[in-house]
């Protein structure tokens, strides 16, 4: 009964091995090409300004736009969609870090004031 099944199982083991992958059956999957990643970018002019200067974005979506001086403050929040957003403050003379913030991701630059 022993020697039946060792026979049984190496013939088994010899089929199994000697037998060829049906390499055509199968079809050959279909690769996607990798999609590059939207990136948030804004054209903000003119840089250094007087407190009056243009965002425009590259993308229709919402987006909030935080105005910050250098000490970390908060100096005006505001949010755009879409379109060319000029902004009109009563800004002092400075640097402020500018922060625009979509579904899309964040994008920081910085402004000059120089009136």
């Amino acid at each position: 009964m022993f020697k039946r099944l060792l026979s049984i199982t190496f013939l088994s083991i010899v089929f199994f091995f000697s037998c060829k992958k049906d390499v055509g059956v199968y079809p050959a999957p279909i690769i996607q090409e990798p999609t590059s990643p939207f990136v948030l970018q804004n054209e903000i002019y003119p840089n250094p300004c007087q407190g009056v200067f243009t965002i425009k974005p590259n993308t229709t979506d919402s987006q909030t736009v935080i105005l910050y001086n250098m000490t970390g403050l908060q100096v005006f929040s505001l949010t755009i969609n879409g379109t060319t957003a000029i902004v009109d403050n009563s800004l002092v003379n400075g640097i402020y870090l500018l922060r625009i913030s979509s579904k899309h991701g964040t994008n920081t630059n910085k402004i000059i004031v120089s009136k």
